[in-house]
């Protein structure tokens, strides 16, 4: 049973949570490991349509940030040829944009981890509150040592924490995955489909963080810095961890009054 923040990493070494591993916290230990395009009901969409969708929104966003995205397309369509195998296997394009996309809450293929286990955490425990109260839990994914491609294979593209997505994706220590296959074209899928086709050992181990140690777990990891401010970085995000600072020390003083009485 994890209770400390201690507990958790020593949870992690037994499962052999080393080298080269990614973490995902999830508020709710029932909910599966879906990317935000699979929760808005698209669970395979051909990647020239999506990239084609998104293309069309960047008029809208560039005259409200400082870095600008290209308009791509033409008349002639979105300008990657998703139908080739070799190169759709080598590299996607804009990453930097999807991942962009993907910490403003648009849909996107992308599922975010991170490279601390610490964030992990807080994320599974950020609803720590009495009304909310339930399990949570921690994904630990290893990618496969040795991996197979080809037509009708699906698999995780992972894209790595050096592209420029924002304050929020360093923050986080992000990292992400790209559940993909090649089928005449390359598509976007969901990752479970890749997960139970088997046809690569994609390693996903969980631990469960019981729902009445989520405070306390939280108010350590507030000593560490790790807290609502510190993973979005504005204004709503620093008055929401003042939030989150006072509902804390409510329930250490509830705690402390009913350990009292007892």
């Amino acid at each position: 049973m994890i209770k400390t923040v201690k507990d958790y990493r020593e949870e992690i070494s037994k499962l052999g949570g080393e080298g080269d591993i990614l973490f995902r916290g999830q508020s709710n230990h029932s909910w599966e490991i879906k990317s935000s395009l699979e929760r808005h009901g698209i669970e395979t969409i051909e990647c020239e349509k999506y990239y084609s969708i998104i293309d069309r929104y960047k008029p809208l966003i560039n005259p409200l940030i400082e870095n600008q995205y290209e308009r791509k397309s033409t008349q002639s369509g979105y300008p990657f040829d998703f139908k080739e195998y070799e190169k759709g296997s080598w590299e996607l394009p804009e990453m930097e944009y999807l991942a962009y996309l993907r910490h403003h809450g648009f849909p996107t293929p992308l599922i975010d981890l991170s490279m601390s286990c610490f964030i992990a955490l807080f994320f599974a425990c950020a609803d720590f509150s009495q009304e909310r109260k339930v399990d949570g839990k921690i994904f630990l994914y290893s990618p496969p040592q040795i991996r197979l491609g080809g037509n009708y294979v699906p698999d995780l593209r992972k894209i790595g924490r050096y592209v420029e997505a924002g304050k929020r994706h360093l923050a986080q220590q992000s990292q992400y995955l790209i559940p993909i296959v090649y089928d005449s074209e390359w598509k976007f899928i969901t990752f479970n489909k890749v997960i139970e086709s088997q046809k690569n050992n994609h390693a996903l181990k969980e631990i469960i963080i019981s729902k009445d140690v989520k405070a306390k777990l939280m108010r350590e990891l507030n000593e560490m810095n790790i807290n609502r401010y510190t993973m979005y970085l504005n204004e709503d995000a620093l008055i929401k961890s003042f939030a989150d600072e006072w509902a804390l020390e409510n329930a250490q003083q509830k705690l402390e009054d009913k350990t009292k009485t007892a």
